[in-house]
């Protein structure tokens, strides 16, 4: 107690540094077993983490399924450019309604005059499924529709390039009519009513079962017909009514099926040709022609488009007219039997109206996430 009395300061030193040292010691002590108590449960989520990422293939499929559709969409561009090898699309030199109103106007001025120069006969008022526009006074174009339109137009314009490369010099060839179908971006959402069902029924039904459903510039696709598919293929569709013979419509498929451009035939219809669709109001209705019988009676043939099955030679010694009947059109035959090598066919010009739908097919390329996204963003505002 003698040397504490003599150095109290440094024995209460002495004590408060050695306080200090058991207690870091013991606080030391505490956080090294909460440190080894958070290495278990560090290593214990680690091992779960690893188990369950060994467990689950989720990672690894995502992984090979972007690398899979990387591939796809490399051999799908591979695969377009194959089937479009045309230049269908044209540069869009239009931004605003307007300027492309004008270079509507243009082009049917030049589709007319075209026509004209092949002998292929048009109304003059045939403003090829754009009357909307380019017609005095129409209402203007909306921006927003401007850059689908001219896609369409471009695909229309090379399908009219095709119909035009049908005609020949000695077959006569017709335009009625050509139609298109209103896009999205061409309604005015604001003018816009929702019918009620059963209008909107009617109204489909008066449509289907109507004949003015070839008139007027637009149409809408069967969906029974159409090709489109939500999310996969896109198509852009048209109705061509034009008239001649049968070998028109078929250098016209001929055209088509050069596949230089990745266009699809959806429907065919073959019908008599209306004497006032065809050049100067002659043709007949449809080619309807008479076969001669026994009596001298014309039979009319079944099929007015000449799909009809030649009578064999016996048929045509039993229904060969006499002499005194030459009004029924037959040509006589020297020697008085009929051969299917001297046989005259009694036919008259054979006009009939087809009516083609084509579709122009692209492929949905489109993120689902990044259309996703955007349809949120539109609900959003």
């Amino acid at each position: 107690m003698k040397y504490f009395k003599k150095y109290p300061f440094f024995y209460i030193l002495m004590f408060l540094l050695l306080a200090a040292f058991v207690g870091g010691v013991s606080y030391n002590l505490v956080l090294l077993a909460d440190k080894k108590a958070a290495d278990r449960q560090l290593s214990k989520s680690m091992r779960d983490y690893k188990e369950a990422l060994d467990a689950d293939p989720t990672q690894k499929a995502i992984a090979d399924s972007e690398a899979n559709i990387k591939s796809l969409n490399t051999h799908l561009d591979i695969l377009e450019k194959e089937l479009t090898r045309a230049e269908v699309f044209k540069k869009q030199n239009a931004t605003e309604g307007y300027q492309l109103v004008e270079e509507l106007r243009g082009m049917v001025h030049e589709w007319r005059k075209k026509a004209r120069n092949l002998d292929i006969d048009v109304p003059a008022d045939m403003d090829f499924s754009l009357k909307k526009y380019v017609a005095p006074g129409a209402d203007p174009m909306p921006k927003e529709a401007v850059a689908p339109v001219w896609k369409q137009v471009c695909v229309l314009d090379y399908i009219i390039g095709k119909l035009y490369a049908a005609k020949s010099e000695k077959s006569p060839m017709g335009i009625v009519n050509i139609q298109r179908e209103i896009l999205k971006e061409e309604v005015d959402k604001s003018k816009a009513k929702k019918p009620t069902r059963a209008v909107s029924r009617r109204t489909a039904n008066r449509k289907q079962s109507s004949s003015q459903a070839m008139k007027g510039d637009n149409f809408v696709i069967d969906p029974a017909v159409t090709a489109r598919k939500e999310g996969s293929l896109r198509t852009i569709a048209f109705r061509f009514i034009f008239t001649g013979h049968t070998d028109v419509l078929r250098r016209f498929l001929n055209e088509l099926r050069t596949f230089d451009a990745m266009l699809v035939v959806r429907s065919i219809d073959v019908r008599p040709a209306d004497k006032s669709n065809v050049a100067g109001g002659g043709g007949g209705g449809g080619g309807q022609f008479v076969m001669p019988t026994a009596d001298g009676a014309g039979l009319p043939a079944q099929n007015a488009n000449m799909a009809f099955t030649m009578p064999t030679d016996d048929q045509l010694n039993a229904m060969q007219p006499s002499a005194e009947v030459p009004a029924d059109g037959t040509v006589p035959v020297e020697g008085g039997e009929v051969t299917s090598e001297n046989r005259t066919p009694v036919v008259t010009d054979n006009i009939s109206e087809f009516s083609v739908v084509i579709e122009y097919v692209e492929v949905v390329k489109d993120s689902p996430k990044a259309k996703a996204e955007a349809g949120n963003g539109d609900e959003k505002k």
